[in-house]
């Protein structure tokens, strides 16, 4: 069964014990187990997850699409919607075998990216951007997020506004989090994490290539 990288990541995070959503990887070429999906319960996030999409030497992030929202009377058009994303992965050149992720939709009231590593001077500290909300303005560049930079048990905070979106504890929580996964990935990671109230949960992995 090929999963592709997104799913992988997902699977290995699991194993690892870290706090993932529940979800279901659709592999390549197969169909949607509808008694799987049924016990991750409503709402929906359906992910692609390309072969060579989260690549250890590139990333095509963003180059595919995400349908939130989704319930299980309208899955099977989200998934189509999804896989036909694959045209314009195949411009990016990320490859054309798409898997999809079925996950359940973590109504997030912050959200963000951390990272294992400065993905630019390989500085060991931990770099996280946290903005109110979901996860896919502060991806996409779309808002100002919040800046933290973890150094042991020290916090470095740079908010965007007038009132911070992580405490402390919360930084350096997410932070702990982040180093587990570069263990057991082996390799630095960038990290989508988001607050359900005051649960966290880390939603995607995946290596950073620009290390």
């Amino acid at each position: 069964m090929v999963i592709g990288g997104k799913a992988a990541g997902l699977v290995r995070l699991q194993e690892l014990e870290l706090p993932v959503p529940p979800f279901v990887a659709v592999p390549v070429g197969e169909e949607v187990d509808d008694a799987a999906v049924a016990a991750l319960g409503e709402p929906l996030a359906v992910r692609s997850s390309a072969v060579g999409e989260d690549a250890a030497d590139r990333s095509a992030a963003g180059q595919y699409e995400t349908v939130l929202g989704v319930t299980r009377v309208t899955l099977a058009d989200a998934v189509a919607h999804v896989r036909s994303s694959t045209e314009r992965a195949q411009a990016y050149g990320a490859g054309a075998d798409v898997a999809v992720v079925v996950q359940r939709q973590v109504s997030a009231t912050r959200a963000g990216v951390a990272f294992s590593r400065d993905p630019v001077s390989g500085d060991d500290s931990v770099l996280i951007e946290c903005a109110l909300g979901g996860g896919e303005a502060v991806v996409s560049g779309e808002v100002t997020p919040d800046r933290y930079r973890v150094d042991g048990e020290r916090v470095h905070a740079r908010a965007a506004g007038a009132v911070r979106t992580l405490r402390d504890d919360e930084a350096r929580g997410v932070a702990e989090l982040v180093r587990r996964a570069e263990a057991g990935f082996g390799r630095p990671v960038d990290v989508e994490f988001c607050f359900e109230g005051r649960t966290l949960w880390l939603v995607q992995c995946r290596p950073i290539t620009t290390v």
